[in-house]
């Protein structure tokens, strides 16, 4: 007699077992770490108060590699700090012609850089003429401005952190190399913390590949004299023109 009274009782069970474990599953997915972070991120409730990759009142005052430095983090992880190629790089700057140095080149035409964030590309300009060109990662995190700028300050090494170590986008980046600032702390610069250009990766600054970086550093105004690791542009020494879109 009992059995037969519990058919029902079954039966609605059973009919409501598939959007229990549906719900169940949407509660798992949503709460992996991978999914639950981009989920916030979009939303804006992540409580991660990073917008950009530095706080421009804290940028280098020196410019200087930091020989003392020995960790890097990267999304929360240690990651492969290449200190003694980096030191290297930084420490022997090519040497430059005078002549193209700047915001004009020899025959007087603007340098300038173009950044596309649909196409995840860096072209910089001489009048109309590409003469350097590179993928770049932007703002994922946290939105890269678009708009027009000017670089107005550059470091040859800077340290960098920020980011959530709940979430997992933790970051703690010592002598990242070739920064140009172009609009408070967001900057162009090398990132020896990944490889994945082509993708937006960072908290809104342009991450980008180290060789070209390096070059683009070099070509661009301020110019930074010998012996001078960080600079303000100034009406006699202006920054090169940065249009984002």
């Amino acid at each position: 007699m009992t059995s037969y009274l519990n058919i029902p009782n079954n039966r609605y069970m059973l009919r409501y077992l598939p959007i229990f474990l549906i719900v169940v599953a949407l509660f798992a997915v949503v709460n992996y770490l991978p999914v639950k972070r981009e989920l916030v991120y979009r939303l804006g409730i992540s409580g991660d108060t990073t917008k950009s990759c530095c706080d421009s009142n804290n940028l280098s005052k020196t410019g200087n590699f930091d020989e003392t430095a020995s960790l890097a983090f990267y999304n929360g992880e240690v990651i492969d700090y290449p200190k003694t190629s980096l030191a290297q790089a930084l420490m022997t700057p090519p040497i430059q012609d005078s002549r193209v140095l700047g915001t004009t080149n020899a025959a007087g035409q603007e340098k300038w850089i173009d950044i596309s964030l649909d196409e995840q590309r860096l072209r910089a300009y001489e009048g109309d003429t590409v003469v350097i060109e590179f993928p770049i990662s932007s703002g994922k995190w946290a939105p890269t401005p678009e708009g027009e700028f000017n670089i107005w300050y550059k470091t040859r090494a800077q340290l960098m952190s920020g980011g959530s170590k709940s979430l997992g986008t933790y970051y703690y980046l010592p002598n990242v190399p070739h920064n140009m600032f172009f609009y408070q702390g967001y900057a162009i610069h090398g990132a020896y913390w990944h490889n994945n250009f082509g993708q937006p990766m960072s908290h809104g600054c342009v991450n980008s590949p180290l060789a070209q970086v390096a070059q683009l550093f070099e070509w661009t105004g301020p110019v930074l004299p010998p012996g001078v690791n960080a600079l303000r542009a100034s009406a006699d020494n202006p920054g090169t023109r940065v249009n984002v879109h």
